[in-house]
């Protein structure tokens, strides 16, 4: 199956992966050919089983990795940041400088990167914490540390690895609703790994479903109610419909 984005001008495609295969030097095939879209403004999440190349499709629309066969287009000047599954700090570092490192890196004027990196803070609500260290936050605290890093270059394009599966449930719908405001208010195009079906319904415009390795997008949901959503939105009855036919389709998608 082809992963397509609702249509629309094709200069509205952030991304457009066709007929992407990929297979690692080991000689493991992690992917078949797969051709997905991703439009401006969409929140798209990837579900699957462990190892069915969510990650490596990740990876590929980074420019991480380089496909096998296919052929991966971005739109011309997008800037993708990527978060991972963990936050990855510089533990020697207070949260400024941590979020202040790919700026310097990119040699931006200490001016601009002040200004960025304060309003990065704001939008995870991290200001009064801003001189602390890694080690002095809480594990849902260091992923906001993480986003606001991301954030601080100013993406169109938000690459998501898994970044809430190794916190408690509390912390990660708080993180979820807070993830899809930022998203709103900033315009982000995001694609999302989870292996959370329920987080992918409440977070997500359009889920793809992959198979086993070597992984395929098997099934497509759309989620048509407007972001952000209310918390409410996870007790409704559209709600738990939605993830009981995303269950299906992930037992479909693994024979089951």
């Amino acid at each position: 199956m082809n992963a397509s984005a609702p249509s629309g001008p094709d200069d509205e495609l952030a991304i457009a992966l066709r007929d992407v295969e990929h297979t690692y030097a080991s000689g493991t095939r992690a992917l078949q050919p797969t051709t997905v879209d991703v439009r401006s403004g969409e929140f798209v999440s990837i579900i699957g089983p462990s190892g069915c190349g969510k990650s490596t499709l990740m990876r590929l629309v980074a420019g991480l990795e380089q496909p096998a066969r296919g052929r991966v287009s971005r739109h011309a000047g997008l800037r993708i940041a990527y978060v991972f599954q963990h936050p990855t700090l510089m533990p020697w570092a207070r949260v400024r400088d941590n979020v202040r490192l790919p700026l310097e890196l990119a040699g931006r004027r200490r001016q601009d990167i002040d200004r960025v990196v304060d309003d990065a803070l704001v939008q995870v609500g991290l200001t009064e914490f801003s001189d602390a260290f890694p080690r002095e936050l809480s594990g849902g605290m260091q992923m906001r540390v993480s986003i606001a890093r991301a954030l601080a270059t100013e993406p169109g394009l938000l690459l998501m690895d898994e970044p809430f599966g190794a916190l408690d449930e509390i912390t990660r719908e708080r993180l979820d609703r807070e993830l899809l405001e930022l998203a709103s208010r900033r315009n982000l195009t995001v694609l999302f790994v989870t292996h959370s079906l329920h987080e992918a319904v409440y977070l997500s415009t359009r889920i793809l479903v992959m198979s086993p390795r070597p992984g395929r997008v098997t099934g497509e949901l759309a989620v048509p109610d407007a972001l952000p959503r209310p918390d409410d939105f996870r007790v409704s009855e559209r709600y738990a419909r939605l993830c009981g036919r995303l269950g299906a389709m992930l037992k479909a998608a693994a024979g089951t």
